[in-house]
């Protein structure tokens, strides 16, 4: 049995809590380290790391974040269909979620080691999953590409980004040089001429 949905169901009542822990039972629960509470605040994580159904609020700047649902607020998570679960942690403390991570939503906030743990190989576990890769290459006009790039040098008045993708590779006009090799990216523009992207927009995914 999940130690951690089994004690916030006795506690929040008949609440879909499914975190897919598997602490089983291996110590008595921790009372000291363990709390309800509404008043969480994920920037009090040190080295944040979050995975979400669908998270609604603005995780911190250097947090990690994993989604099944993407939104706004998390526009530069990875998805992965899988991350059903809701909770956040950090060095030394996590919050475990009775719901979607929002305002006003209660969450059982711990220091303890051993769930910490759980939860660090549960988010890296979703985390690698190999993302599937949507990219929108038309002749012309608008593109939208994810990719990883291999490699940046001088070209013409700035510099090329070379970026392979599943069908191939492309090349990324740049007004400055990005010292990205090796990051996955994902870029937005339009082909001057193929395969040449005049970039609109470029984020980095990892």
């Amino acid at each position: 049995m999940d130690i951690i949905s089994f004690i916030a169901g006795l506690v929040v009542g008949i609440v879909a809590v499914s975190i897919a822990v598997e602490f089983a039972w291996r110590k008595s629960f921790p009372e000291k380290t363990c709390k309800l509470t509404k008043n969480w605040n994920l920037n009090e994580l040190r080295s944040p790391s979050i995975v979400a159904e669908k998270l609604e609020v603005a995780p911190p700047g250097e947090a990690k974040v994993v989604v099944a649902t993407p939104t706004p607020l998390a526009k530069n998570a990875r998805e992965n269909p899988d991350a059903i679960h809701n909770f956040a942690f950090g060095l030394n403390k996590a919050y475990i979620f009775a719901g979607k991570i929002r305002d006003g939503q209660i969450a059982i906030v711990t220091g303890d080691e051993d769930i910490i743990k759980e939860l660090k190989e549960k988010f890296y576990e979703l985390w690698r999953k190999k993302e599937e890769i949507k990219s929108f290459i038309p002749s012309e006009g608008k593109v939208r590409i994810r990719g990883i790039v291999r490699a940046v040098f001088p070209y013409r008045d700035g510099y090329l980004m070379r970026v392979s993708y599943e069908k191939g590779v492309v090349g990324v006009l740049l007004k400055e040089r990005m010292d990205v090799e090796g990051r996955r990216v994902e870029i937005e523009g339009e082909f001057t001429e193929y395969p040449f992207i005049k970039p609109s927009n470029i984020t980095l995914l990892d």
